[in-house]
């Protein structure tokens, strides 16, 4: 890890890369890409990025298959690697522009414009891609990374669990995939929240630093996953204040810049035990301590269960600080 200070950009993934680059309709792709040549490059071997019609029928099966396949092309040797490194340099990826996914667009919003993370030494930032729980997501969340990388494969991780090893620091990007973040309820949601907030020891070694900031953009990407990276950001500002902001950009805004946030947290001097008889689902025995002055920030009431139950603020933050679940 650097001895400077760093910047952390963290960012849930989409699929708008693929509608753009993995249509029929090579027009398309000469209009995202902007260049006639890298354009019909693209469109040859737009199967090879990523091919529909080879999509298992059941989505978890799905997404399994790409999370092995992503392992064995950004392990350091096999057929898989070599595939994906000659694909890397017949698509042309160092030349991709910004606005070919929202995802891009969004990294280079209050960076002049540039979307792509450099490897030499005088770069201090590094990036980290929340992927959606399925094999569309995750293959977009690769070849946006590597977009993001110029196609250097080599600066490029991937975590298919949340508590996997991962090679953070600066010039790198980070794949993590989390699972539940395709769910359709939100107790599988929540899961996904948690598997969230055990990220935190990475978070605590990436901002060691005391410049360090870490900036959540939450322009493009799976759109059901913002509040839960919004619960995320509030949750780590409780422990790093004002290093911690969110960001997102006006879609049909044509300037480079994006706008603020606003991020609510608690003073971590008054965290300890607010969040004490919470299971690991998620709800409460009984009322939540100190009068659940936290209602509608940290946990909620379900009249038709009769029970309270964790926010995805709340459920994050208890995994960030486990003070948080002492009892009083």
């Amino acid at each position: 890890m650097s001895e400077r200070p760093i910047t952390v950009h963290v960012a849930s993934v989409g699929v708008s890369l693929f509608d753009n680059v993995l249509t029929n309709w090579s027009t398309r792709v000469e209009e995202a890409v902007g260049d006639a040549d890298l354009a019909q490059d693209v469109f040859d071997n737009r199967t090879r990025i990523h091919d529909p019609e080879g999509e298992l029928p059941d989505t978890q099966d799905e997404a399994d298959r790409v999370s092995e396949q992503l392992v064995k092309e950004l392990s350091e040797r096999g057929q898989a690697r070599e595939n994906l490194e000659s694909l890397v340099q017949e698509i042309g990826l160092d030349e991709w522009p910004r606005t070919i996914s929202a995802e891009l667009t969004s990294l280079a919003s209050n960076r002049r414009g540039n979307h792509q993370v450099q490897a030499d030494g005088n770069n201090d930032e590094t990036v980290l891609l929340v992927a959606s729980d399925t094999g569309r997501g995750l293959r977009a969340a690769l070849f946006n990374a590597l977009a993001m990388t110029g196609g250097d494969i080599d600066r490029v991780d991937y975590l298919p669990t949340t508590d996997s090893t991962a090679r953070f620091g600066p010039g790198r990007v980070v794949i993590v995939r989390l699972p539940g973040l395709d769910a359709e309820d939100n107790d599988r949601f929540l899961g996904a929240m948690r598997q969230l907030g055990s990220l935190g020891p990475h978070f605590k070694e990436l901002l060691r630093h005391p410049e360090s900031t870490c900036r959540f953009h939450l322009t493009g990407g799976f759109r059901v996953a913002i509040p839960f990276l919004i619960g995320f950001a509030e949750a780590l500002r409780c422990l790093y204040g004002s290093r911690i902001s969110a960001h997102a950009q006006y879609e049909f805004s044509a300037s480079p810049r994006s706008i603020e946030l606003p991020l609510s947290s608690p003073r971590t001097d008054d965290l300890e035990g607010r969040l004490a008889g919470s299971g690991d689902d998620g709800y409460f025995v009984g009322e939540p301590p100190h009068g659940a002055v936290w209602e509608g920030f940290a946990y909620e009431y379900l009249p038709d269960e009769l029970q309270w139950r964790l926010t995805p603020f709340g459920t994050a933050l208890r995994e960030l600080v486990p003070a948080t679940k002492q009892e009083p």
